[in-house]
């Protein structure tokens, strides 16, 4: 493991301390956790906004972010991004729904 060290306020420093004792881990353990959950959602964020302005698929996205298609449909529902099908996609799915 690499050591790095950052200044951070002292309301910030009393959320964490409140997460140790609930956890019962050690400070370094908790910040390790809280890390891995923040670049998580900011991965998921970013990979939303290039779904929304379509410049990935969905599977790509669900493989970037090392989840399933299915659960980053959910997330999609969660986020209240549409679905991002072009207009020739739809109005194809359309068609052949109806044939």
């Amino acid at each position: 493991m690499i050591t790095i060290s950052t200044r951070i306020d002292k309301k910030l420093l009393k959320e964490i301390e409140v997460i140790v004792k609930e956890k019962g881990i050690d400070r370094s353990d908790a910040i390790r956790q809280l890390l891995k959950i923040g670049l998580k959602e900011y991965k998921l964020e970013e990979l939303l906004k290039s779904l929304r302005e379509r410049k990935i698929t969905i599977w790509k996205a669900a493989e970037i972010a090392g989840i399933t298609y299915r659960e980053m449909l959910d997330k999609l529902r969660a986020y209240n991004v549409p679905f991002p099908l072009t207009k020739e996609s739809l109005i194809s799915e359309f068609e052949e729904t109806n044939h």
